[in-house]
Parts: C-alpha cells; structure tokens; sequence
C-alpha cells in the first residue's frame, strides 16, 4: 500500500531578500496548495516548461482546454504577480503516432496517384482492406460480412452500444465505447463506398473515384500501412516533417487565433537528436539504463529505486496500470528483452518503415518520455519551477519524465520539478475529446462557423477552472455568454461621460460611497483567489458581483473618478486573463476590444447620432416641425468628399439618411413628425444596425452609440423568427379559409345529384337509392346535415363573389 502513496516532497525554501505573494497552487506532486516560491533568489524569475503538442492533426477544442488554461495561469503569474516567466515549450515531431500517420498518409497518396481511378481491381484491395479493417478493430463482427450487409451486422451485434450502452452491461460507456462507434462509422462509409461504386461498375469517373477515395480512406490507410509500411527508408525523414511541419504551423495559427501568447523558446525533438541520445548515454552510464541486443535502450525502474529513488511521483497507484504503460509506449513498440514489464523506453532501435537516427547503439529514435527530460534540461537547467500539461499526460510520461531527469541529475539528490500544474480535461458525453477518438471540433472549424470566439471560449475556461474537467453544456455556455454581455454594457456605459453625475461639488454621494466601498472589498477578494491557486471561477463571479453593484446604483449621482477607476481595475483583470486582444494590462484604459465603434465610422456617426437625436426631440416635443427646423439641423452635419474605403459604408449611411430627409413632404406636420421618427427607427434597426452598430436611444439623454453585440443579433434572429412564424400562420389560416370558401362553390341542391341515388326532393336531398329504395331516416337525417352544412358554405361564396 506504501507503493501507491506519493513519496514526500521538497518545499523549495525561501530566500531572505524575496518579497513573494501568499500565493499557493495545487501541485500535483502533493495533490494539495503549496506555497510558491521560485528557484531564484530575488523570488522573481520562474521557469516554465510546458508540454506541446504532438503535430499529426489539426489542434481540437480539448487542445485549447489546455493551452488557453495554460496561457491564463501564465499571464497571471506574469501580469499580476509581476514574475518573470521563462515559459519554454515543445513539438512533438517524432512519434509512433506521427510515424504511423505519415507513413499512411504517403502511401495513400501513391497509391491514389497509381489508381486515379476506380477499377475493379481498385475494388477487389477496397474489400480486402475493409475486412482487415473490421477483423483488427470490430471483433463482434464477421469480416467476411459483405460491405453491403455490414450496417445491418453492425446494429446487430453493437446495438447496445450504438443506442449508448456499454460493452460490459454492468459498466458505464467510456472511450472503448467511442472507438467501437468511430470504426463502425468509419467502416460504415467505407461499405457504402464500395457498395455505390460496385454497382456502377465500369461508369466510374474522375469525380466519383475521388469521393470514393474520401469514402474509404481511414481504410485503404491502414491496410497499405500493414502491407507496405516497411518498406519507407529510415532516412526518408520528409515524408514525416511534411506532415508534422503542416500540421505545426496550423497549431500556432489556431493558439494566435485564441490570443496565446508565443513561448518565450520552442523545441522540436527532430532539432534535438544528438542532446537526446547523449542524455540517454548519460542516463546508462549512472547505472539507471540498459541496452537491449537490437540497440533499444530501456529504463530501469528497479535500479532507480534500488537508489533511493520514487518512481511515479504524480499517480504511483497507476504504476501497474498496464492500458496506460501501453499506451505510453506507442502502438509500434514491440519490447521483448526488458527487465521488468514496466520499464519503459528511453531509445528505440528503429524498425523498418519508421525514421532512425545515428546513435552508438545504431540506428534509432528517440523513446517518447525523453524528448522532454532532454529539452528543458537543456533550455532550463537541472531543476525547474514549473511543469505543466494536461492530467492525461501525468501517468505515465510525466512520471516518467520525473524519473529519468533525475537519473541524468542524479548527482545533484533533488527534485527535477517543484510544481507540476495538470489541465483538467474538456469532455464530450463523458468521452474526454480526443484526436483519436474521432470525437472533435477543430479550433479552426470552431472560430470559422461562429460557435465561438476567442473571448467567449476563454471565458468558459475561466469560469470551470483550471484544473478541473470541464465538460461543455448549454448551462455553462449561456452563462459564459451572460457574463460577456454583462462586461459588455458595462464597459459601454463607463465610457459614457454623460453617465455620470456632472459639476464642480466633489462630496461623496452615498451611491459613491457604496460603490468605493464594493470596489475595495472586490480587489481583497481577487488578489485572494489569485492567491488561492488562481481561482478564477471566483474572480470571474466577483467581478459580475460588482457590476452586479454598479448597476444598481443611480450613475447621475456617482464621481466619474470612482467609476473611470473601477472600471480601469476591471479592464486591467480581464486583460490579464487575455479577454482583451493584444492590449497590454499595462496601459488598456477602459473597456475590451469590441465596446467602441470603429475609429473610420466615428466622424460620421457620432454626427449622425446627434442630428438624429435632436430630430427626434423636435418630432416629439408636440409642436409642428418646420421645414426650418429640419435645414437647421441638418445643416450642422456636413458632407465629406475624401472618403476612405473602411469609412464609404458610415458615410454612405449618412448621405441616404439627409437625402431621406430632404425627399419628405413636411406640409402636414403631425405627418412630417411621423415619417421623421419611422426614419429615424429605419435607421437604428436596419441601416446601422446591418452594420454593426446600434443607436441606444435613452430619456433625456443622447443615444449611446455602442456595437452591436451577440446578445442584440440573438434578440433581432428570434424576433424575425416569430415575425415569420407568425406571418406563416396567418397564411396557413388564409389558405384553410379559401379552401372553405371553394368548397362552397358547389350548390347544396347539385351536391347529391350522383348515381349513387335516383330521386330528390325540390332541395336536391335524396330520397331513393340507386335500387329506387326509399332511405332510411337515419341516412336521410345524415345527409340534411350535409346539407345544411353546404347551405351555409355556398351562402358564404356567393356572398365573397359579391363582395368583389
């Protein structure tokens, strides 16, 4: 039981001349708050290694979870607390993934290249590759189902998978759960393919051949990596970087688009080849390595505990958790001389078909725990302060990061790390989101449709969290957009002067004291959830508190200097949490990017505003407006010739506007005021607003031109929408009324004149049937009924043909 406890560890000590905060933060190598005191002597430089992503896929929203929550953590530290941070981090540009991945990705590429189009030979590989598929990853199923009977086999025997339900009825549905789900919709659409494209048979061309290749391309993928995948050279290292290089710049285009900061220093494993293998010779020759007859070299964990040393400092109760030692040494590791089951790899003998590397144990790479130990030895030293990546990373790679730095270091007997921050998880339906799940939205496909923003995103991190998983749901979104809007009005009204209480009397108002009084205990509250391992949820909720506060004051009665200065506070913090663009916290002002109109609208629209507001009062003062009066107010607004292209769409709205104006009759005045208020309406929800700004029109006040903000589009979207609906409905109710009015086209006394019956009376009523038999009463009650209904109908049209 000793074995699953965390050993004990190093509080670092702190120096005399050091003015440090009371910050504490979870460490996940106490699993509780400690202290934080950096290595540096002056308490102010902290170095940060950070684990990067490995580049064989486009970044997802899981990948932001944990970089946006990174980047905040890191601003903190730096804009708040005022450290400087050394912040390092690295790409993963060699790996079973990223080799498996490129390998396939190249040998598709020829095969596709050799086969341009689909033939029957084509075919024949598709259905051999298909069964191979669902032999490898869908045991349940025969692999010698036909393609066309695979959906019907699938539901079969997945079914209670597929409708939600677990492989094992007495467990809940997990990730083992998402891969049955992922390969049967992969296979799926391979069958289908492969089905469409038997059928059409030799009438395949060049289009349909490529939305066939699209079909069944996870499939062809992984049969030709098995049929063909050792045949790539070890030196053919392009076909590797091409993929990870793509996939590199597209992750820090998504982490630019998400405002995250740039490391301070990025490493690359592919940049440190000789630095790894002479940290893995470094780690032998301390008696903590072994090499194996092929040229693997492996870890040995009972040597290094055999020393004195911990192994897995972070989750020891994982040591023997044999998915996850698996999984850490990646789907190609084929380990057969290694001492224990759990040592792991710090080099590995290169096989045929992935990327080597020169080394003196032959040809090779590196293992995947080392790349990191290796860089930020190499960019930071033999102890850091920080160590930080999401929690799926804790068992077993950082562990093993803890345990083989500290071989290299042996000789120094201390900790590599002293705070090790882990990013909770972002979840999918329980399911974390994951590249190999299949289950994911790419930051880019994200910010592309309009789902979120930069800011929105970031401000559901904050209120989850850091450490914390965070699963997205609509509750946590709309509370998340509720505080943008929140902040939103906020910034718009503190940047008004008119807002505030005007003149030379400085005595406090009672509404000023309360306001100083929320503000102070706010900025107490924040500094101690920063310092309660950056808390942000509760920083986040204090803030709306205050402007929960500020709201409910009357602002004609507080100092515009008490007001500038807690809205310049609240501006800093956001800033600081990366909620403002590239604005430094240092010098923001008031308000975040989005709460002022664009600079080239400004000298149209604020003339525009005020030539509208004072037409407006004079169209609702009671008395006639002349046509006087209208020259005189628009005279004040005048018109400019050199236009830029950013400013033509304000100015144009201006023009139309005045040329509006000029084109009314203003003989009738109470019509003149009428049609002045409807242009002036038509102006602040339809011509501005299409723009993007909006006119708050406000009692006794100028109209507050501000953005126009998600909140006022979702409000305008489901005002159009019920205005639809409700024009749908009348229509509906028109279309029911005119098919009433049609039927009455038909007079009461032809209605019945049919062969089913053979004498009527002087109404048309029938009296006999077709046999010449009288009807019985009930049926002859029936039919009166009939047709007194159509009576009435007829009456009804011939009345509407009067009418017209």
């Amino acid at each position: 039981m000793e074995s699953r406890q965390q050993p004990p560890w190093q509080q670092p000590p702190a120096h005399p001349d050091a003015r440090l905060p009371p910050l504490k933060v979870w460490n996940s190598l106490t699993r509780s708050k400690t202290p934080f005191v950096p290595l540096d002597p002056q308490g102010r430089k902290v170095k940060w290694y950070a684990c990067g992503p490995t580049v064989y896929d486009d970044a997802h929203l899981g990948h932001a979870r944990n970089y946006v929550s990174t980047d905040i953590l890191r601003r903190i530290l730096r804009d708040y607390f005022r450290f400087d941070v050394e912040f390092v981090m690295n790409i993963t540009d060699v790996d079973d993934k990223i080799i498996l991945r490129g390998r396939q990705q190249h040998l598709f590429d020829k095969y596709v290249t050799a086969h341009p189009t689909v033939t029957p030979d084509v075919l024949e590989t598709a259905r051999v590759a298909y069964s191979a598929y669902v032999k490898k990853n869908l045991p349940l199923v025969d692999p010698e189902t036909k393609p066309e009977n695979f959906v019907a086999e699938a539901q079969k025997v997945y079914g209670v998978v597929l409708q939600g339900g677990a492989l094992e009825a007495d467990k809940k549905p997990g990730d083992a759960e998402v891969k049955i789900k992922m390969h049967i919709k992969t296979v799926t659409t391979t069958a289908l393919a492969i089905a469409e494209a038997t059928k059409k048979g030799s009438r395949i061309d060049a289009a349909a051949s490529k939305a066939f290749y699209n079909a069944a391309q996870d499939v062809f993928c992984f049969y030709l990596d098995v049929t063909e995948g050792a045949t790539i050279p070890g030196d053919a290292h392009e076909i590797f970087t091409k993929l990870t290089k793509k996939y590199e710049d597209h992750f820090m285009r998504d982490m630019r688009d998400l405002n995250v900061l740039d490391p301070d220093a990025v490493t690359r494993v592919t940049e440190y080849g000789q630095q790894i293998a002479d940290f893995v010779e470094k780690i032998v020759a301390n008696k903590f390595g072994y090499v194996t007859s092929d040229g693997s070299v492996y870890f040995d964990i009972k040597a290094f505990e055999a020393a004195g040393n911990h192994y897995a400092r972070l989750e020891p109760w994982n040591r023997n958790n044999q998915p996850l030692l698996r999984d850490g040494e990646g789907v190609l590791s084929r380990a057969t001389e290694k001492k224990s089951p759990d040592d792991f790899a710090l080099w590995k003998a290169s096989r045929p078909g992935e990327p080597s590397w020169s080394s003196n144990w032959g040809q090779g790479r590196p293992g995947w725990h080392i790349e990191c130990s290796a860089m930020a030895s190499s960019c930071l030293g033999s102890q850091i302060d920080i160590h930080s990546g999401g929690i799926d990373l804790a068992f077993p790679h950082h562990d093993n990061e803890l345990a083989q730095s500290e071989a290299y270091w042996c000789e120094h007997k201390q900790q590599w790390v002293n705070y090790f921050l882990h990013m909770g998880h972002l979840s999918i339906q329980g399911s974390k989101m994951s590249k190999s799940l299949k289950n994911f939205t790419t930051v880019k496909d994200a910010l592309e449709r309009g789902d979120y923003t930069a800011r929105s995103l970031r401000i559901v991190f904050l209120l989850g969290g850091w450490r914390d998983g965070v699963e997205i749901t609509d509750d946590l979104v709309k509370n998340a957009s509720s505080w943008e809007e929140k902040l939103n009005n906020f910034f718009v009204k503190a940047k008004d002067p008119s807002s505030f209480r005007s003149g030379s009397d400085e005595t406090p108002t009672p509404a000023t004291e309360t306001l100083a009084q929320a503000f102070k205990s706010t900025q107490e509250k924040v500094h101690d959830y920063f310092c309660d391992s950056f808390d942000t949820p509760k920083v986040m909720a204090a803030i709306s508190e205050l402007v929960t506060t500020f709201n409910a004051l009357d602002s004609h009665t507080l100092d515009p200097k008490e007001a500038e200065a807690m809205a310049t506070w609240i501006t800093r913090i956001v800033t600081i949490f990366g909620l403002n663009g590239a604005t430094s916290p240092d010098n923001c002002g008031i308000g975040w990017e989005g709460t002022d109109i664009p600079e080239a609208a400004k000298r149209f629209l604020y003339p525009l505003s005020a030539m509208r507001d004072s037409l407006r009062q004079a169209a609702m003062s009671g008395t006639p407006i002349t046509s006087e009066q209208v020259k005189d107010i628009v005279g004040t607004t005048t018109t400019e010739t050199d236009v830029s292209e950013s400013a033509k769409p304000y100015s144009e709205v201006l023009d139309k506007f005045t040329s509006q104006l000029a084109s009314l009759s203003l003989e009738d005045s109470k019509k003149a005021s009428k049609d002045i208020l409807s242009l002036c309406d038509s102006l602040r929800n339809v011509d501005l607003f299409n723009l993007g700004i909006y006119l708050e029109d406000r009692e006794n006040k100028p109209a507050l031109v501000r953005p126009v903000t998600k909140d006022m589009l979702q409000a305008r979207e489901e005002q159009a929408r019920k205005a639809l609906l409700k024009q749908q409905e009348k229509e509906k109710q028109e279309k029911l009324a005119q098919e009433r009015l049609e039927k009455g086209k038909l007079n009461p006394v032809e209605m019945f004149r049919t062969s089913e019956y053979s004498a009527w009376d002087e109404d048309g009523i029938p009296t006999q049937d077709a046999a010449g038999e009288p009807l019985a009463k009930s049926k002859s009650k029936k039919l009166r009924k009939d047709w007194e209904r159509q009576k009435k109908a007829h009456e009804a049209w011939l009345a509407s043909q009067g009418a017209k």
